[in-house]
């Protein structure tokens, strides 16, 4: 089946790629989360200890440990699994280590 806005506009649709295929060279830019082919940017927030309150900031933090937190074998490890995985960038966010 295809949609009357694929046939009358030429308008793609989010539910396209699922139906026509997902490689991202066949896709439109603004549908390309949805290509089998690419893989996520991850942000990491490697800390949420912080000593500034920031107007901006969306994290609730304290100048203090939380337990919660990767050690630093643990933060090797999630790397690891994030080059496994094909993730193209990681990006270093969170707190003010």
């Amino acid at each position: 089946m295809i949609g009357v806005s694929k046939l009358y506009c030429g308008a793609v649709e989010a539910s396209d790629p699922l139906r026509y295929g997902r490689m991202s060279k066949d896709l439109p830019s603004h549908l390309l989360q949805f290509s089998k082919d690419k893989k996520p940017v991850v942000v990491w927030n490697v800390t949420q200890r912080c000593n500034l309150k920031c107007v901006h900031c969306y994290s609730h933090s304290e100048n203090k440990n939380y337990s919660s937190e990767l050690t630093t074998e643990g933060g090797i490890r999630l790397l690891d699994n994030l080059v496994s995985f094909g993730s193209p960038v990681v990006l270093f966010s969170g707190g003010e280590p």
